[in-house]
């Protein structure tokens, strides 16, 4: 008899567990959307996605005004409308249990901006992925230029309608660059030009740098760091227009009047 009195407690303990489970489902996608908890993953506090409009854009598509309660809202029409976003890498939605619709972002980090000859420009980031352009937003970033690819396909520079062209390995140099210490904060542009040559522009000089192709770059740019902690305070540094790197185990100066030394 007691046995049959704890299997009754049981399945009546179990039944009222599941009705409240209905309940409060029902009770929760009946309820009314309360407010949208946007959240942007980035390193900096403004970007390429506007907080403003990217949370208006999510209300207009839930709808409130007419879709008040929470089984209404189309959370597949966010998620669609924030992945067709070119610097969103990464989007999040959903519902919580107290109404609200948490949605997260991540957004794209690139690491340059690349131009190309007509004077468009796209960004990438550590993977090699393109962004495109914003006017709303400029990060200061390294740049690249001279380079000769179709700037409107986007995709990642590994791609086959890069192939041909300077973007993969000029992302290698740039990448090179941004590894190593002192470049990363000496160098501020790479210029492609039409002799093949990569040409860096440092900061705190006029000093154009001949780095050449990509051979050798790590010792390329060893080179350029020794010359230039070598002639830090030196007045004579002011009478340099440039400097080449590819000779072997020796930096070739060029004064300002072309005389060579």
């Amino acid at each position: 008899m007691r046995k049959v009195l704890n299997i009754l407690v049981l399945v009546l303990t179990l039944s009222a567990l599941i009705a409240l489970s209905v309940y409060c489902a029902y009770d929760h996608f009946h309820d009314n959307l309360k407010d949208v908890n946007l959240e942007i993953s980035r390193k900096t506090e403004k970007g390429f996605v506007d907080y403003d409009k990217t949370y208006k854009m999510i209300l207009d598509i839930c709808d409130t005004a007419n879709n008040y309660q929470v089984n209404m809202i189309d959370v597949d029409s966010v998620l669609n409308a924030l992945n067709a976003n070119p610097w969103i890498i990464k989007a999040e939605a959903n519902i919580n249990l107290k109404a609200y619709l948490d949605v997260e972002i991540t957004e794209c980090e690139p690491i340059a901006r690349i131009y190309g000859k007509n004077g468009k420009s796209v960004y990438v980031d550590d993977e090699g992925n393109l962004y495109p352009s914003s006017s709303q937003y400029v990060p200061r970033l390294l740049i690249a230029s001279g380079l000769g690819f179709p700037a409107d396909k986007l995709g990642n520079v590994n791609d086959e309608h890069y192939a041909n062209t300077e973007l993969p390995q000029t992302f290698g140099l740039i990448k090179e660059v941004l590894s190593d210490d002192y470049a990363k904060k000496c160098v501020r542009q790479i210029h492609y030009d039409k002799k093949k040559n990569y040409i860096f522009s440092v900061n705190n000089t006029n000093i154009i740098v001949i780095f050449g192709d990509v051979n050798y770059t790590g010792e390329k740019l060893l080179k350029m760091k020794h010359f230039f902690d070598k002639m830090q305070g030196n007045p004579e540094l002011d009478n340099y227009k440039e400097i080449n790197l590819n000779y072997k185990n020796q930096v070739v100066c060029t004064k300002i009047k072309n005389k060579k030394i």
